[in-house]
């Protein structure tokens, strides 16, 4: 039975899983970045894993000033997302998020909608120093939680992010974004994963995994 819910961020809490195309770089653009995508991309992993501070992002992309606040008011929150967790949360789930992000960024923002007083927990690549789906973030997940596998399941709008939740045991739905068809899961073969497209099919989906609403 789950006990834990473990939520992407961007993609699934947060509309846009295609944070960089969709967000960041627009942003940069609108503001006189004249970097090339590559070298955005290349900063943002490495802001994403600890490597450099959001205010060395900001330099590696050419702007002047630390711009962490004025950023992060760019992203949305994910339609339903708050009544959502709201309905899991009152089944007596323990919900958290697992998000590849800079820990100062992902901060403002789940402030900015009051995330916190339902995810009570947040498990930050930038302060785990691994990204999914490198194996090691999910570990460093259940870890911190202490609890089994088959007491979790994992939501994500990458179905490559999703592989290595189901390889250490967990329970596994598909959130889909507008991200979700550029990140296949690599192993051909795969039983596909559990599909949602809205925050009320996702409650449905994990009410469904559970004996006390199946």
């Amino acid at each position: 039975m789950p006990r834990v819910i473990v939520l992407d961020a961007m993609g699934v809490l947060y509309r846009y899983g295609d944070v960089q195309g969709r967000v960041l770089i627009p942003y940069l653009r609108a503001r006189g970045c004249e970097r090339t995508e590559a070298e955005i991309r290349a900063a943002y992993r490495s802001v994403t894993l600890g490597r450099i501070t959001t205010g060395q992002f900001w330099t590696a992309a050419g702007l002047p000033e630390e711009r962490d606040e004025d950023y992060c008011r760019e992203h949305r929150l994910t339609e339903g997302a708050q009544e959502a967790l709201a309905e899991l949360a009152g089944d007596g789930l323990e919900l958290a998020c697992l998000s590849n992000d800079a820990a100062a960024w992902s901060a403002l923002v789940r402030r900015r909608f009051g995330l916190e007083r339902r995810v009570r927990r947040w498990f930050v690549s930038s302060d785990l120093r691994a990204r999914k789906p490198d194996e090691e973030a999910y570990e460093a997940v259940l870890g911190a939680l202490g609890v089994a596998p088959g007491e979790v399941v994992f939501v994500d709008d990458r179905p490559v992010n999703l592989a290595p939740a189901r390889s250490l045991g967990m329970r596994t739905v598909l959130f889909r974004s507008d991200d979700t068809d550029a990140h296949p899961e690599p192993a051909a073969g795969r039983e596909p994963h559990r599909a949602v497209g809205t925050m009320p099919e996702l409650v449905a989906a994990v009410r469904e995994l559970s004996p006390a609403h199946g």
